[in-house]
């Protein structure tokens, strides 16, 4: 089962770095929202957890990826999201290290593919913006140098300038073209099951001074 924890780590990273992205419509949902301003939202690496799961038999694989950054900008009038989320391909960890090096030099190839990115573009819709509500964010993933459409919903919690986003969802590996680590017995699920929970941090800019960090290169789009 050592190449299903490895499909199950690469997607994983890519799920997760799509969840944060949805941390940016309830910015929109704010009480107080200055007028002509962008929200932004910082992600705390330290008070970010991204958990996979991936089904098989016999054995069922569980591990973790790490944050590595975060921003995210957000038009409250339009909904329209710039910014990246970054998670470090080479933090997976499942308590194996054979598994989980096999993982990063076969799978991943942290190497020549060192992050794994997801870069928010649009608040599809948002739920009552009070107390806890949920979003669903539409971006691009990029894995393993391909950018994926991906779209994700999230419950949004907002406490002031402090704001938590979790998000569960899955991501259909095989579908998109990465290898089916099933083998005649030992079989493995198409979609790997992520689960997301950061803290972020809420603060307003003018649009002049939209940044351009962390944006991602264009890449295909499949």
């Amino acid at each position: 089962m050592t190449k299903s924890f490895r499909s199950a780590g690469i997607y994983v990273l890519s799920l997760a770095l799509t969840i944060f992205g949805l941390a940016i419509p309830l910015v929109a949902a704010g009480d107080t929202v200055p007028p002509g301003k962008l929200a932004v939202l910082d992600l705390d690496p330290a008070k970010t957890t991204i958990s996979y799961s991936l089904d098989g038999w016999p054995h069922h694989t569980q591990g973790t990826f790490k944050l590595k950054r975060g921003v995210v900008e957000i038009d409250p009038s339009t909904g329209k999201m710039t910014g990246t989320i970054t998670v470090d391909a080479a933090s997976g960890d499942s308590g194996h290290s054979i598994r989980d090096e096999e993982m990063k030099s076969s799978v991943l190839e942290v190497d020549r593919f060192p992050e794994i990115s997801f870069a928010p573009r649009q608040v599809l819709s948002h739920g009552d913006p009070q107390k806890a509500f949920p979003v669903k964010v539409m971006g691009l993933m990029l894995l393993h140098g391909v950018q994926h459409a991906l779209t994700i919903d999230a419950v949004i919690k907002r406490d002031g300038n402090n704001v938590t986003i979790h998000s569960n969802f899955l991501v259909p590996f095989v579908e998109w073209g990465l290898h089916d680590p099933s083998i005649l017995m030992f079989k493995v699920a198409k979609s790997v099951d992520i689960d997301l929970i950061t803290d972020a941090h809420l603060s307003w800019m003018p649009p002049s001074a939209m940044s351009t960090r962390g944006t991602s290169p264009d890449s295909e789009v499949k």
